[in-house]
């Protein structure tokens, strides 16, 4: 009995032991491969928003000299009252320029669960940056929705909606300027962000 203890033992050792490190290395090779397609869809995601924000700055800024000009004939139009019609002022307005503006990689970056493994500080400012970009859009429609309602085109109420519209454009100019530098400084934290992610490769 001792004899067939001292034979097999050995040999149970060596095949547990072998068992458990094939064990082990299969679960640090699955974990490498996990950390593996977490990088990749980091990458992907940064590749995203530097795109999207890059075409969402452009877009802002090719369209707000053209905002600059409305702001300068709407104040053109408030030195002289009385002098602009209905028909006039709703043709001003019709020709500005909504911006379109895509928040896709922030969308598909929450629902894949990139952001939660990106850096704080580049998550913050992302935030940060299509937040302000949905208040700019939602406060854009809803003051030129309320600029065009039927009461404030009336001719007894359009010096005063010819007021209101210039403090709007002039509001709009100002928050695309803004956006611009949430833009530029973003696209530069995700620079920085992919130039560290080269190196570590």
């Amino acid at each position: 009995m001792t004899t067939n203890v001292r034979e097999w033992l050995p040999r149970a050792l060596v095949e547990s032991l072998l068992i458990v490190v094939s064990i082990m290395l299969a679960l640090a090779l699955d974990e490498w491969q996990e950390d593996q397609e977490i990088q990749e869809l980091i990458d992907r995601s940064l590749v995203n928003f530097s795109n999207e924000l890059t075409r969402n700055k452009l877009r802002i800024e090719d369209v707000s000299p053209y905002h600059q000009g409305v702001y300068q004939i709407l104040e053109r139009r408030n030195s002289t009252p009385g002098t602009t019609s209905v028909i006039e002022f709703r043709q001003i307005m019709d020709s500005m320029q909504p911006v379109v503006l895509t928040s896709s990689a922030w969308q598909t970056a929450v629902a894949t669960g990139a952001l939660g493994r990106m850096d704080f500080a580049l998550v913050q400012a992302l935030s940060l940056t299509y937040n302000t970009q949905l208040r700019f859009d939602e406060n854009y429609n809803s003051r030129l929705r309320d600029l065009l309602a039927p009461n404030n085109l009336q001719k007894k109420n359009l010096e005063i909606t010819i007021y209101n519209a210039s403090r709007f454009v002039s509001d709009v100019a100002n928050s695309e300027s803004e956006l611009s530098g949430y833009y530029a400084a973003t696209l530069e934290l995700l620079s920085q962000q992919e130039i560290e992610t080269d190196l570590d490769q």
